[in-house]
């Protein structure tokens, strides 16, 4: 009997022990969850910065956070354990700000070397230093994302007898097959405008201008010829003139993903 007491309390300390376990995994899946998302900026180091439009996209699935610091977009990787979090190496885009957006990306980019740990209330996202508060944020709902986004698309394919030209901007791509046709409108889902997002927050847009095109036969009309641009907080990246279907393949799947969503029917 002594011995069964004994084996009855082992089975039972075990079950416990796996139901604390599974209950941890859980809540730390549910954090992960939560906190995935795009969020503006609203104080930085106790000082207002709702109107930099500066914004923080964590994503779950690959544990990256990416955004813009005030006049570069960066990106990374983050690191999670309940409720401390941690930031991996960020790099940034290398465009020429003024002193003010120098200095706001500075205190960015410091603040989040420094985060520890994060808290979420509602919508808001805190994140601190122990107990010091350095970044508090606020949830973009995914209607507005693509308001807010910022991001114009632009492609164009020309030939002697051909011609596409998509415009992306605001949620909506505007689609002219022929120079003489008028413009149509598709109006992209949720699912599909976060597709196409995630797709551009993958890119280092200043290396648009530098991409080469992998083959030649617009030259030779064999292809159409086409471009691609990306118009973002005012500035312009475009790329130089590559044959139509055969982008350099660092835009391909954001290119392919534009293309595909202007051609649904």
């Amino acid at each position: 009997m002594k011995y069964l007491t004994l084996l009855l309390s082992f089975f039972t300390f075990m079950s416990c022990g796996n139901s604390k376990e599974a209950i941890a995994t859980e809540n730390s899946q549910k954090t992960m969850t939560e906190i995935s998302g795009t969020y503006d900026i609203d104080m930085l180091n106790e000082s207002d910065y709702s109107l930099s439009k500066l914004t923080l996209l964590f994503d779950n699935e690959s544990k990256t956070v990416s955004g813009f610091s005030g006049c570069n977009r960066f990106s990374g990787t983050y690191k999670m354990d309940g409720n401390s979090i941690s930031f991996g190496p960020l790099a940034s885009t290398r465009m020429a700000c003024g002193e003010n957006e120098t200095k706001t990306e500075q205190n960015m980019l410091t603040a989040l070397s420094r985060v520890t740990t994060f808290s979420i209330k509602g919508q808001e996202l805190t994140l601190l230093n122990k107990e010091v508060v350095l970044i508090k944020a606020n949830s973009k709902s995914e209607e507005n994302i693509s308001q807010d986004s910022n991001y114009t698309l632009e492609y164009t394919a020309v030939t002697r007898g051909f011609y596409n030209h998509y415009i992306y901007e605001n949620g909506k791509i505007s689609i002219q097959k022929d120079r003489s046709s008028t413009l149509t409108f598709k109006t992209c889902s949720k699912a599909e405008n976060k597709q196409l997002l995630k797709a551009i927050e993958a890119l280092d847009l200043e290396k648009l201008k530098t991409l080469e095109a992998p083959s030649e036969n617009r030259f030779v009309d064999a292809a159409a010829s086409a471009r691609f641009k990306v118009t973002y907080q005012g500035n312009t990246y475009e790329t130089p003139e590559f044959d139509a279907g055969k982008p350099n393949k660092y835009i391909a799947t954001l290119l392919s993903t534009f293309i595909e969503l202007a051609e649904k029917q």
